[in-house]
């Protein structure tokens, strides 16, 4: 996706350093999205951090008139679209997230019964599967249905801006459900995440539900016990916990700008 900046002469900095501190946010997120070190939880953070100015922006009465007045209708109804598409896949990455966390607390909860850390092929595997095996299929239909924002009719700076807002979190929200759906590098075998993680592979360049989902795939096919690195498990939980958070903020500052935006085109 191209990234480009588009300064008007309309924004002083001395009078609005709520430009300068998106356009810092938006450079910084584009960094950090490119980094293969880079975690997912980072990536939110830094979404979070650039809807906290989004809506400072908007708040703009510069930009209030200058969307308010816009010719533009197809603009328009582009963002407004993308908010909602937006909302879809937030709320939808976040279901897959509580479903997975659920059956993840279950598994632990039948290792906590037994001495050993060897599980059998129990219904909390099989039910751990089945939830995960439901939720790629909703993530690689929510990830063939996102659109890229179309960039060639913004008319002004301000439009200009808020495509790229668009844009980028469309690219996050992408990296994400690859994460979720532990496909970010096709289909790996157990032997094969092993051999990574032998070679101190970065953390942030192999999902933690790839682990987790391997180890119990072999096991269920193999129709035998594996032993299971119980802190493979509870980092995975707590991975998913902190990302539902994030997400959960994340939501909340999508929903509001999409408010602030409604509310400037009805004025």
């Amino acid at each position: 996706m191209v990234s480009h900046h588009i300064r008007s002469s309309s924004y002083p900095s001395n009078s609005y350093p709520i430009v300068d501190q998106l356009e810092e946010q938006l450079c910084r997120l584009r960094s950090c999205q490119a980094a293969s070190t880079s975690s997912v939880t980072s990536k939110l953070t830094g979404l979070e951090d650039l809807y906290k100015c989004a809506d400072q922006f908007l708040q703009l009465p510069l930009n209030q008139k200058t969307v308010c007045q816009t010719q533009n209708k197809n603009w328009v109804e582009e963002v407004l679209n993308g908010s909602l598409r937006l909302l879809d896949i937030c709320a939808t990455s976040r279901d897959a997230l509580v479903q997975s966390k659920e059956r993840l607390q279950d598994i632990q909860s039948v290792v906590r019964r037994r001495c050993s850390d060897e599980i059998d092929t129990s219904n909390e595997v099989v039910e751990y599967l089945k939830t995960r095996k439901t939720s790629k299929k909703i993530i690689k239909k929510c990830l063939k249905d996102i659109k890229e924002v179309d960039r060639t009719n913004e008319t002004n700076a301000t439009e200009s801006m808020l495509t790229e807002v668009q844009a980028l979190t469309v690219d996050v929200f992408k990296s994400l459900l690859s994460y979720i759906s532990g496909s970010q590098k096709g289909s790996w075998s157990f032997s094969k995440l092993v051999i990574q993680r032998s070679e101190k592979e970065t953390e942030a360049s192999i999902s933690e539900f790839e682990v987790v989902d391997a180890t119990l795939e072999l096991m269920i096919s193999q129709k035998k016990k594996v032993n299971v690195d119980k802190s493979q498990i509870v980092k995975l939980e707590s991975e998913v916990q902190e990302i539902d958070e994030v997400l959960t903020c994340l939501y909340r500052h999508l929903v509001r700008t999409r408010a602030t935006l409604l509310n400037v085109l009805s004025n």
